[in-house]
């Protein structure tokens, strides 16, 4: 069992799954099979498995959702184990909409990137440790990597809860423009890249002046400091 709040709500990891306040909360799988087709090295077997859960709406205020995904610790092929990738879209007044995340348990790599003029990437890997969060700016794709051999990776975000994500480009280009392996990062040559950075997720948080030391609790107590992310013209005028 993992306890990771009493407070505001009690929120638990146990043999039933993800408990919130004392109820099982419902999740959907992404299996080993959906991902084949992002995979640097496709892997078949018999025995389909789950590599990612997700559990919505554990807390939903002013239309902004609050989930959480557990990503196993798994090795496929020489990839740890990740999630799809997705882009988010346009609001009605152009920006893309943002999201924030939080690793609650473990540790993980974020793959951020965004198409240039010239169909070039600017990518960015991110890592972040138990207790870190993290903004993704309008407009960036992301692809969220577990990259512990022994735990799993839990992790928090908060979103705007109408719109539909978008994963054509990752399922267009066989994954994202890094495949984060056993042997470092490895780029998609389906993509050219055009600039590649590596930081920690409190550098990369600092060039938006964002600043946010708990997502569940700062959203329970006071939820309009995210209205940006149903809002995306606030991000930049913040």
């Amino acid at each position: 069992m993992m306890i990771f709040y009493n407070s505001p709500m009690k929120i638990e990891f146990t043999d039933d799954g993800l408990v919130v306040n004392g109820e099982i909360q419902k999740y959907s799988a992404r299996m080993l099979s959906e991902l084949n087709e992002v995979l640097l090295s496709p892997v078949f077997s018999n025995e389909d498995k789950p590599i990612y859960l997700m559990y919505r709406n554990v807390l939903k205020k002013r239309d902004l959702r609050y989930d959480i995904t557990v990503i196993a610790s798994r090795i496929i092929g020489k990839e740890f184990a990740r999630t799809y990738g997705h882009y988010h879209p346009n609001s009605e007044k152009e920006d893309a909409y943002p999201e924030v995340y939080q690793v609650l348990f473990g540790e993980a790599k974020f793959i951020l990137q965004k198409e240039n003029k010239d169909n070039s990437h600017n990518v960015i890997i991110i890592s972040m440790n138990e207790g870190e969060t993290l903004i993704i700016p309008p407009g960036y794709g992301h692809v969220s990597i577990n990259t512990s051999r022994e735990k799993p990776l839990f992790l928090a975000n908060l979103v705007y809860d109408d719109f539909e994500s978008s994963y054509e480009e990752f399922k267009t280009l066989k994954g994202p423009a890094i495949y984060y392996t056993l042997d470092g990062p490895k780029q998609n040559t389906n993509y050219i890249i055009k600039n590649l950075e590596n930081m920690g997720a409190k550098k990369f948080n600092s060039r938006y002046g964002f600043v946010c030391s708990d997502i569940l609790k700062e959203f329970y107590e006071n939820p309009s400091k995210f209205e940006f992310l149903k809002k995306p013209s606030l991000f930049f005028s913040r």
